[in-house]
């Protein structure tokens, strides 16, 4: 008769220490997952889900607009740009008339409370005293007319520009603001856009 009680004993012996580097395993999981949600602010994934829906939305309508009535992209991104720069203007004047002003909202992103005011009143909505909505405007009128004059470099230049403005406000106002602005995010999405038509 073959000796059982060694063998089993050692499958044992693995089938413990499997069992204990598994819970190791685990709980090592667990605590990274909590430290990166701790880091994380809860605004982040609202942000991202924003975000993309814009950036699809606008790659869908251009996409659109480009095979019916033939619209370029590089014309008709910036125009969108420039309205929403200057509704964000417009936002931006009536809340420094009227602290009280309330930014209307659809609620089409889900949002119930898009906290525009907060982001369009922070210390970081402007450089040197002008909006950052108003420097959008003039990115953008730049972009068209660059577009217009055959200076793609120039407009692949100013485009990389509003990428990387996009991304620091984008920053401050998930992790320093803790505050969405739904115009502030199209015009992030906008800026990825416009800078993909210009390098592709």
């Amino acid at each position: 008769m073959p000796d059982t009680t060694g063998r089993v004993g050692w499958l044992s012996a693995i089938s413990r220490s499997v069992r204990d580097r598994e819970i190791r395993r685990q709980l090592l999981h667990n605590q990274i997952r909590r430290a990166v949600s701790a880091r994380l602010p809860i605004l982040l994934p609202e942000y991202l889900k924003i975000f993309m829906g814009s950036l699809i939305g606008f790659w869908v309508i251009t996409t659109l607009l480009s095979y019916i009535p033939h619209a370029s992209p590089l014309y008709t991104l910036p125009l969108f740009g420039l309205l929403f720069s200057l509704q964000a203007t417009y936002y931006k004047y009536r809340l420094s008339v009227d602290p009280s002003f309330k930014i209307p909202s659809c609620r089409c992103a889900g949002r119930h409370d898009d906290n525009t005011e907060a982001v369009l009143t922070s210390a970081h909505s402007v450089l040197l005293r002008v909006p950052n909505s108003v420097l959008g405007v003039a990115v953008y009128v730049a972009l068209l007319v660059s577009v217009y004059l055959g200076h793609i470099e120039l407009a692949r230049s100013l485009a990389i520009l509003a990428v990387l403005a996009s991304a620091y406000l984008s920053y401050v106002m998930v992790f320093k603001i803790a505050g969405l602005c739904i115009n502030c995010i199209s015009v992030a999405a906008l800026n990825l856009l416009i800078l993909w038509n210009l390098v592709r």
